[in-house]
């Protein structure tokens, strides 16, 4: 890896490709290349995740598509309030997120095709640190400020194919790319006496994979479901050179559910997403680790709006996130519950869902991290 022009950037790439120390990042589901958002939809969430496998809006069975009856254009917004607590001292954050768009197109009865852009790993966040300078007999106070803004994206094509009433079959064409801008600097009190300085560098990212999806649905009574994402190369690059490559995350997941009562579902899944195949692009400190990720939830059918049923989920999940902390390289376990609502408005036209995260994160290294996601999900039938 060849060496930036300054020291300030220096240490804004080192940030990215090796892994920042946790005290840098103040909190724990963002270290390495980011956080998974899961690239689930609202409705999907509502459930803990565990329909994610038979979700047309969610970006992880292409064979699920089969099931969206409409041509439906999906837009998420998803801002997430953390709070992380080391002793006595806590960091209270705002993160935006925009974590998913999918706009899929049923073709006759056994025919859907699909656009799908979701977030795979999303690197966001900003530290201020009050410190003293001395400059010989003097001791200035300032203000280091360093951070993070950018994330690696998946944008998939997707085609599902339903050959009769008991098979769904899905494939999938992913191609992966982000960016990173990493910023550091530093902002003096008496800034007329001494010069604030600012530096930041931007990484990019680019790459592909497969995947595709299985599904056997029993009429009324069960479905079972199967994906599997096979990752091709994933290359850093900084202008024109390049810094490293690894290998998009392998992600294998199947899930059952009970879809005996009407317009209800009950499910459970599991998947294990291969996260280690990126540390080549993370040498440092955090590293990454392959992953379960694991949950149970429902999707019932509550009270009737108008003509249509308002939907009412609840679910619980738990998984352990892709990048290690602390000095120990500790995995982080992430434990969440949720719940939320789902409706439709304008003649079933608008499709309005709406969920509610509590997530607990800990690595048993005295830090602990706390987490309300609030998840809004939008749909149109043109």
């Amino acid at each position: 890896m060849r060496k930036l022009s300054t020291a300030g950037l220096l240490v804004a790439a080192a940030t990215v490709l090796h892994g920042a120390s946790l005290g840098a990042q103040a909190n724990l589901s963002g270290q390495g290349l980011g956080f998974p958002t899961g690239q689930i939809s609202t409705r999907a969430e509502g459930a803990g995740g565990a329909t994610a496998e038979l979700d047309p809006l969610s970006m992880v069975n292409p064979a699920a598509l089969g099931f969206i009856g409409a041509t439906t254009l999906f837009f998420q917004i998803e801002p997430e309030y953390r709070r992380v607590t080391i002793g006595s001292r806590t960091d209270n954050t705002t993160t935006a997120r925009y974590p998913l768009f999918t706009a899929v197109l049923p073709v006759g009865p056994k025919w859907a095709f699909s656009v799908s852009s979701a977030t795979l790993l999303d690197r966001t966040w900003t530290t201020s640190v009050d410190s003293n300078v001395v400059f010989g007999s003097d001791t200035v106070s300032s203000t280091f400020n360093f951070g993070s803004s950018g994330s690696i994206n998946d944008l998939r094509i997707g085609a599902s194919w339903a050959p009769n009433t008991y098979l769904r079959l899905g494939l999938g064409g992913h191609l992966i790319s982000g960016s990173d801008r990493v910023f550091v600097g530093r902002t003096f009190a008496q800034s007329s006496a001494f010069g604030n300085f600012a530096d930041s560098t931007t990484l990019g990212f680019d790459g592909g994979a497969v995947s595709a999806g299985i599904q056997l649905v029993a009429p009324g009574l069960a479905i079972a479901s199967a994906s599997f994402r096979k990752g091709g190369n994933l290359n850093a690059t900084r202008n024109d050179t390049a810094l490293g490559s690894a290998r998009v995350p392998d992600r294998l997941g199947f899930s059952l559910a009970y879809i005996g009562a009407a317009g209800s579902q009950i499910a459970a899944r599991t998947s294990l997403d291969k996260w280690s195949s990126l540390n080549a692009l993370s040498q440092g400190t955090s590293q990454a680790v392959d992953a379960w990720d694991t949950s149970v939830g429902a999707d019932l059918a509550g009270p009737r709006l108008g003509s249509w049923p308002l939907m009412l989920r609840i679910g619980g999940r738990w998984r352990t996130l892709p990048y290690t902390a602390g000095p120990g390289n500790d995995k982080v376990k992430e434990q969440s519950f949720s719940g939320g609502l789902g409706m439709m408005l304008g003649g079933g036209r608008v499709l309005t869902d709406v969920t509610v995260l509590h997530a607990r994160r800990d690595a048993g290294i005295g830090v602990s991290e706390r987490a309300w996601t609030l998840s809004i999900g939008f749909g149109i039938r043109p």
